[in-house]
């Protein structure tokens, strides 16, 4: 993605960065069929009641997300060698995919707990045909990196670098706002486990700053 930060000097040891980052809308759909518990009413012809009946929806999935975030750059050897900690918070931006798509609402109303099956596990349909679902994290997520470079350039131009980790806890299903847990509706506990494991993200970044005055 990319990002934009402004930012201050405070000490000779330390630098305060506040900024957004953005993670374009990048994304992908599927096609999959509405599933049913049973039909709502018994001996209903769908296809001859139904001329336009179609049981396929497309499910989009995008990537999109926007996150502000304050930091302290920490120069322990001063400023002069430009290696830095960095320590600090993410806010905002807590869903890592969001996955949405749309039935024919008449169909559904035929219906009985319709849904939509994605793996082991089952999202529902609304009383208007939708389907909503997303992967969560934190709101607010500690953050701590290293890299070198200044981001307030002595010069008017400078480049830096930074890795680090954000630690937003362990990922959460949501179906239509709804928190999923996935013991209910699947025997199979590796999604589960994996999802556990993945309580940080990796942040790699390269910064062009300069000066306003």
């Amino acid at each position: 993605g990319f990002g934009f930060e402004v930012g201050t000097t405070i000490t000779n040891w330390v630098e305060l960065r506040a900024g957004v980052s953005i993670m374009p809308g990048f994304g992908f759909h599927t096609d999959t069929e509405v599933e049913y518990a049973y039909n709502a009413y018994p001996g209903y012809d769908f296809d001859n009641n139904i001329p336009d009946y179609n049981n396929e929806v497309t499910l989009d999935a995008n990537f999109k997300r926007v996150q502000g975030s304050v930091i302290f750059n920490i120069y322990p050897f001063g400023k002069k060698g430009g290696f830095f900690v960095a320590a600090g918070g993410y806010f905002g931006g807590k869903d890592i995919i969001k996955i949405k798509g749309h039935a024919d609402p008449e169909t559904i109303d035929l219906m009985k707990d319709p849904y939509v099956q994605i793996g082991d596990y089952q999202i529902d349909f609304d009383e208007n045909g939708d389907v909503n679902g997303a992967l969560r994290v934190n709101k607010f997520r500690p953050y701590i990196g290293i890299g070198t470079g200044h981001f307030i350039p002595k010069r008017r131009i400078n480049f830096s670098w930074e890795i680090g980790v954000q630690f937003h806890g362990k990922p959460k299903l949501y179906a239509n706002d709804e928190i999923v847990n996935l013991s209910d509706v699947t025997d199979d506990d590796t999604y589960q486990k994996i999802m556990d494991k993945l309580t940080v993200w990796p942040v790699l970044k390269f910064t062009l700053s300069g000066r306003i005055f």
